[in-house]
């Protein structure tokens, strides 16, 4: 159990962290209003100033998540060599999954439309959008297959290694050959990009 001091004014952000910690303790099933409550030391009601139901609290989690991930990912975008870029992108997402495996289960369980309201949707898309934008992507708003294909794999590596499946010593190598499986849709896809916008010109 966390001993996260309770400060006036900073309920909302200890509810987060204990939930958090909660999640990777317990398992999503134990993050409950009341028991965060009791960790929080504060009343059974008073987390509902800040999450009306369960379901927005963990909501807000996994939206906390989402932007995290992506700003671990946005160094990706700074290499200008494509292999470069799509292997730091992979690489960095797996290390992240792997050290969150809780949190990232939560994250892509969410109903993730933005059209539902959550703000997990939210962050949700500005992590899509910079995996597009890696990508080449003609449209950040109309997505192609590959940025879906790239979360698939890294996300699929990542639970192996979650769950025991794929041994430590090999999460490199196998990521590393994602990478290469990859790769050539994405140099078609920005060079296809390239001609659409110069043809645009």
């Amino acid at each position: 159990m966390s001993t996260t001091p309770y400060h006036h004014g900073s309920l909302r952000q200890v509810l987060l962290e204990e939930g958090r910690l909660l999640l990777a303790e317990r398992g999503v099933a134990a993050v409950t209003l009341r028991e965060l409550a009791r960790r929080a030391g504060v009343s059974h009601a008073a987390p509902l100033r800040h999450f009306p139901d369960r379901e927005a609290l963990l909501d807000a989690i996994a939206a906390e998540g989402f932007d995290e991930l992506t700003a671990a990912l946005v160094s990706a975008a700074e290499p200008t060599d494509l292999h470069e870029r799509l292997s730091l992108y992979a690489h960095t997402h797996v290390h992240f999954a792997v050290a969150n495996a809780a949190l990232m289960e939560l994250m892509f369980s969410r109903n993730l439309n933005p059209g539902n309201g959550g703000t997990a949707a939210h962050s949700a898309a500005r992590f899509f959008t910079l995996g597009a934008r890696l990508l080449g992507e003609a449209n950040p708003q109309a997505l192609g297959p590959l940025p879906y294909l790239l979360t698939g794999m890294l996300e699929g590596i990542s639970s192996l290694a979650a769950r025991g499946r794929l041994p430590k010593d090999r999460i490199e190598e196998i990521t590393s050959a994602a990478v290469e499986v990859l790769l050539p849709m994405a140099q078609s896809q920005l060079q296809q990009s390239t001609k659409q916008a110069q043809s645009g010109r």
